[in-house]
């Protein structure tokens, strides 16, 4: 996944990055969902020129990551994290009959409990807080048959929030060789380690999209939920729809586009109404409007780029040829162009036009050529010819 380029004051947030390689493979996420058919995440290419409204926080598998010291008012401290399971200690969980199976009948899960430490430290090496952590206390955020299936592997830190005044782990929960699970988001009190939050924050039946922090620090989006500092949490998820991707416009605002998902008896519910909504960072509904603006993988990612000499979001609906632009300072003045009603690109390319692509997973690639000065849009698109 690219990593984000923001400004210095908003690095001071995650008080530095180093780049080792994260040493987690991600093998699983949530085995209760339905998933959703394999696609790979999405790459968009865009220029050197950075300035993004949030930053993304460092989570399983990015190569650079949060450096464990960090500056907590203005007090220097080391954070570590570790995990182990106690093979003493096996967790079974029943689960409930499949109405959707030809011959419904219960299933059993099996695991072994685990255990996740976290310490900070002063530069002294003494200790400020010790706070562990039982896998299994997870159960209600990632599923009970997930909290006993899962291996217990090493949580990742994900930074110092200042304005949340907490610690951000992000946790693997995946059954051993299994690529059906997701991460957990978790927030400790930085002053005493206490619990503060913790819930799914990405899976891979679903929308995987990293947590990002608006550029204020105020809030945090995850492929769930909307977090504020003052403790306000609105759960992104609603019946009959599954998230499939979510984007921070600005510091006030969030795009949320929605995919069909599934009643209680695990039968699909056709989408209704527009898909995509426009959200305060309190829940709100500013806009609704039909996007499809998704890739995925191992789940599903918003196919969006941000341009800062515009101060716009790009989104691409490859399942409608559509873009759509969303202007950071007045995100309810969005366009949803049709790309044949775009002119298409012929060289040159001018000075003040700048060039961004999207290649998805089933091969298309869009081009598309922004003048800086007019908005104007022109677009290459090359798809895939498959043999009959």
């Amino acid at each position: 996944m690219r990593a984000c380029v923001v400004a210095a004051g908003l690095l001071l947030l995650l008080a530095g990055c180093d780049q080792n390689t994260a040493s987690l493979q991600e093998t699983a996420t949530h085995t209760r969902r339905p998933v959703l058919a394999t696609q790979t995440a999405p790459r968009a290419t865009a220029p050197a020129n950075a300035g993004h409204p949030y930053l993304r926080l460092p989570g399983i598998g990015d190569s650079i990551q949060a450096s464990p010291l960090v500056r907590i008012n203005n007090t220097p401290y080391r954070v570590q994290a570790a995990a182990r399971t106690d093979s003493a200690r096996p967790l079974r969980h029943i689960l409930p009959p499949d109405p959707a199976a030809d011959s419904p009948a219960a299933d059993t899960v099996t695991g072994f409990e685990g255990y996740y430490t976290f310490r900070l430290l002063r530069a002294d090496g003494t200790t400020q807080f010790v706070r562990q952590l039982k896998k299994t206390s997870f159960s209600a955020a990632v599923s009970p048959d997930l909290a006993v299936e899962a291996e217990t592997t090493p949580p990742i830190f994900s930074g110092y929030l200042p304005a949340f005044k907490a610690l951000a782990f992000e946790i693997n929960f995946y059954p051993p060789e299994s690529d059906a699970g997701g991460q957990a988001l978790l927030l400790l009190d930085a002053a005493t380690g206490k619990v503060r939050h913790q819930a799914l924050a990405r899976w891979t039946g679903g929308c995987n999209s990293n947590s990002v922090l608006a550029a204020d620090g105020r809030t945090l989006l995850t492929s769930c939920e909307l977090l504020q500092a003052n403790g306000h949490v609105t759960n992104l998820e609603k019946p009959g729809r599954e998230v499939a991707g979510t984007l921070l416009v600005n510091n006030q605002t969030a795009l949320v586009v929605y995919a069909a998902g599934y009643n209680k008896h695990g039968e699909e519910v056709p989408l209704r109404g527009p898909n995509a909504q426009l959200l305060t960072t309190d829940g709100h509904v500013l806009k609704s409007f039909y996007l499809y603006s998704i890739d995925g993988g191992l789940g599903n990612h918003m196919l969006s780029t941000y341009l800062p000499r515009t101060r716009a979001h790009y989104l691409y609906d490859e399942t409608y040829d559509r873009l759509a632009v969303v202007p950071r300072d007045q995100p309810t003045q969005l366009r949803v162009l049709k790309l044949r009603q775009l002119p298409r690109f012929r060289k040159p390319q001018r000075p003040t036009e700048i060039r961004f692509a999207f290649e998805t997973e089933s091969g298309t690639r869009a081009t598309f050529y922004v003048d800086a000065s007019s908005g104007q849009v022109r677009y290459q698109l090359r798809k895939p010819v498959y043999p009959d």
